[in-house]
């Protein structure tokens, strides 16, 4: 078989043997079909010659293999989406659970996916007798009202149509659920219509059908007790029955005669069947090694596309690095330039705004004592605050820039903690005295006398907070409170300002350590200040590695708690071993004043004179170098930047001469910013401007 004509002419031949009930014949056709469909990938046919196969096992009562070959026939149909295959397949399959093997319930399922089909398909006969099926099936299960509305739906194809069988077994199932009513007029009615159909047409392939309408009528009669026609009934039951099973018997006689020849026919279909699955799973083993193959490869293509892609966008990102490398690179130089300039900006700053400030508070402070009349007059009082309030704010602007520019460098040494802090107490009792406030120190008896601190630093932490709570104290008092607490194995020095003025408002807590935060709470205009104060002690205690916390209530008080790091001192001394002696301040001295500034040398000799000092004064390092040579000099004050000769240069030319001397720094710049250079240079120690007289008391009474 070679062409799919002839396979259409070999399954006619199939079908027309079987209804010949040459089963040898219709077997040995379909199996080459089925070997034709299975040659060239025909599910379809496969689908048919599979039907035919198993019609005729059913034929020969082997309902296993029927069933087998129906199931493998189903399956190549909706492979091939055949619905007419698969209408046929489902309604024999359906045929044979429900009349051979007597199992109602399956039936119908494949009466319905039968149903289904045969819609899809849309041959009305078939979907009539699809109909009747499922009616009969509800009819055995009892379920009457449910097969009665698949009976009603097909009276239209009924009176267009002039089909005996559907006649026949349309109106005994409409006496039978007559009868399931006892609605006996109606039933007999419907069968005595099947009774006359069947006398005119005598249909052989019928008899076996008409055997059971026989019985069911018996049955009516029996039950409505009515034995005449009841027993007429199983007389033509009964005579039929035993034509259709001497007609049996022959054909048993028959298939017997073939059932070796059969049984050799069904080894070839299930040797055709065999090869075609090992042919598919040949087909499939090639299918999956083509596909994992294309899928590896489809893999291998998208990485190299994926490499490709990201060579390409390296390549582009590294060219945008080596941009930005450059662009960062000016940029980094533009701004290491522009921290320069700002360095040199703030150090010009801090030198060309101290100077002068130095000239105004020490000519206020040698008018006060020249001129003891004017310590009470508001003129005079005024002029004082307003310098020293501008002192303040130079000192914090460029703090707290100096701090955001990283220039600050701790420089820890040994401090006697307790003398320091009475030092800066007293430097604060003017203050104080102001508002009528007291400052009280308390010490723990953990606390150490020595330790290790930058001095300047950690007094400026000091000063700030206490200056800061005596400005909004009143009447009151600033209590400090020094601690050595231990947490998580570390050791911190703990301090709490603690005072009880006019308090903080909660909305203002977590702001009160940015920069500019000013209080409007109860103040006076006196008390604005630049709002830099805390923003410098936060930033400090930062540098330190602490922490600063604050708590507060309105009309009760402020406490700032600090925790420092603790650094343990070399000294361990007593306090009375280090307490310094009062002694005479020494007077009489012959005092060298290298000063440029005409205004700032009338200061210095004044404060000078004050002290009993004789003074000689010169206005550039040239000139003192030339005077030190031929005159001898107690001490002398030497002035940073100058004309000329500046005095780093000359005091390390002086230095070079072998002269001792001692020789203090008198600068306007920030002490740690020259410190360094100034004891590299022979310089033994610095005074920032403006001082107090008090200040050059002391560091003239250290030197000499």
């Amino acid at each position: 078989m070679t062409n799919k004509e002839e396979a259409k002419t070999t399954l006619k031949k199939a079908i027309d043997d079987l209804n010949k009930l040459d089963c040898k014949s219709s077997l040995d056709n379909a199996q080459k079909v089925l070997k034709y469909s299975f040659e060239n990938d025909d599910y379809s046919y496969s689908a048919k010659a599979y039907n035919i196969i198993g019609l005729n096992y059913e034929e020969f009562s082997d309902l296993k293999k029927a069933l087998y070959y129906y199931t493998e026939g189903i399956k190549y149909a909706l492979k091939a989406n055949d619905v007419q295959q698969i209408e046929y397949l489902y309604n024999n399959t359906g045929n044979l659970y429900f009349f051979r093997l007597d199992n109602p319930k399956i039936g119908l399922d494949y009466y319905l996916k039968c149903y289904k089909y045969s819609k899809m398909h849309g041959d009305l006969l078939d979907i009539a007798f699809t109909e009747l099926n499922i009616a009969d099936v509800y009819f055995k299960l009892e379920q009457y009202e449910e097969g009665k509305k698949y009976l009603d739906r097909i009276i239209p194809t009924l009176k267009d149509k002039n089909e005996f069988e559907m006649y026949v077994t349309y109106y005994t199932l409409l006496g039978n659920y007559y009868s399931s009513k006892n609605q006996n007029i109606e039933a007999e009615k419907n069968y005595n219509l099947v009774i006359e159909r069947l006398k005119e047409n005598n249909v052989e392939f019928y008899k076996p059908n008409e055997v059971e309408i026989y019985d069911e009528i018996y049955k009516f009669y029996k039950k409505n007790n009515n034995i005449a026609k009841a027993l007429f009934y199983l007389e033509k039951h009964d005579k039929l029955q035993d034509e259709l099973e001497l007609k049996t018997r022959s054909q048993d006689i028959k298939f017997a005669g073939t059932s070796i020849d059969v049984l050799e026919m069904n080894n070839k279909i299930q040797k055709i069947a065999t090869e075609k699955k090992v042919q598919d799973q040949k087909m499939n083993a090639s299918s999956k090694l083509v596909k994992m193959s294309l899928f590896f490869a489809g893999i291998l293509l998208i990485f190299l596309i994926f490499i490709f892609k990201n060579y390409l966008e390296y390549r582009e990102l590294n060219k945008k690095l080596n941009v930005s490398h450059e662009q960062l690179k000016i940029a980094k130089q533009k701004s290491e330039e522009a921290s320069i300039l700002k360095s040199q900006f703030l150090t010009n700053v801090s030198h060309e705004l101290r100077t002068p400030l130095y000239g105004v508070i020490g000519m206020a402070d040698i008018i006060e004592s020249e001129h003891k009349e004017l310590k009470n007059n508001e003129y005079f009082k005024a002029l004082k605050f307003s310098s020293n309030y501008l002192l303040s704010l130079i000192n914090d602007v460029l703090n707290v820039y100096k701090i955001e520019d990283e220039k600050f460098e701790l420089k820890f040494e040994n401090v006697e903690l307790r003398k320091e802090v009475k030092t800066i107490k007293q430097s604060l009792k003017v203050i104080a005295r102001s508002n009528n406030n007291d400052i009280i120190l308390n010490f723990d008896e953990s606390v150490p006398q020595f330790i290790k601190t930058d001095l300047t630093r950690f007094s400026q932490i000091l000063i700030n907070l206490i200056s800061n709570s005596l400005k909004f104290t009143k009447n009151g008092h600033v209590k400090i409170v020094f601690n050595l607490i231990e947490e998580n194995e570390v050791t911190f020095i703990k301090i709490s300002v603690i005072d009880n003025g006019i308090g903080i408002p909660e909305e203002y807590l977590d702001k009160i350590f940015d920069k500019f935060v000013q209080l409007d709470v109860q103040l006076q205009d006196q008390y604005k200040g630049t709002g830099l104060g805390l923003s410098i002690v936060k930033k400090l205690v930062e540098l330190f590695n602490g922490t600063i916390t604050v708590e507060s209530k309105i009309n009760e008080g402020t406490q700032f708690n600090i925790q420092l790091p603790y650094v343990k001192s070399e000294l361990e001394s007593d306090i009375s071993e280090h307490e310094e002696k009062a002694k005479p301040h020494i007077a009489n001295l012959n005092i060298l004043v290298v000063e440029d500034n005409k205004i700032n040398q009338m200061v210095t000799k004044k404060l000078l004179e004050k002290c009993h000092h004789k003074c000689t004064i010169v206005e550039n390092g040239q000139e003192a170098i030339d005077i030190i040579k031929v005159k001898p000099f107690d001490l002398i004050l030497m002035d940073i930047h100058m004309p000329v000769l500046n005095g780093i240069e000359t005091s390390k030319q002086i230095r070079e001469l072998g002269i001792t001397t001692p020789i203090i720094a008198l600068t306007a710049s920030d002490r740690n910013e020259v410190l360094d250079e100034v004891q590299s240079n022979g310089i033994s120690d610095i005074l920032v401007k403006p001082f107090e007289f008090k200040d050059l008391q002391l560091i003239i009474d250290r030197h000499l």
